[in-house]
């Protein structure tokens, strides 16, 4: 593999780091909006907001798989999948649940490899 591959490689792996630590903060505070019985102004604008980032990124859900043996973009997909699609909520929270708990493994290996 030449350097430049490697250094290609690397930046994917950076937007995509990116991405994943963004979804972790903006699903959990999509799935709470979501959840509100009675969405004030400010709650629909920052769920607008939301779903305008997660609209504006373009991943292949395969590429988490090969860069970081990682199927979190799948699980990103699915959460956002069951919230804009309405969902029943034990689908909801379940795909929440299952892309943090993968989120939290991920960067537990992240700093890991960052402390060797």
């Amino acid at each position: 593999m030449k350097v430049k591959n490697i250094q290609e490689m690397n930046e994917a792996v950076i937007i995509l780091r990116h991405f994943i630590d963004l979804s972790a903060r903006l699903l959990p505070l999509l799935f709470k909006i979501d959840q509100t019985i009675e969405q004030t102004q400010r709650d629909v604008v920052n769920k607008e907001k939301i779903l305008t980032v997660f609209r504006s990124y373009n991943f292949e859900i395969h590429t988490s798989k090969v860069l970081l043996e990682s199927n979190i973009l799948e699980l990103i997909k699915t959460c956002y999948m069951h919230v804009i699609h309405d969902a029943p909520a034990i689908f909801k929270k379940a795909s929440l649940v299952d892309f943090l708990n993968e989120y939290n493994r991920l960067k537990k290996n992240w700093r890991m490899i960052e402390n060797n």
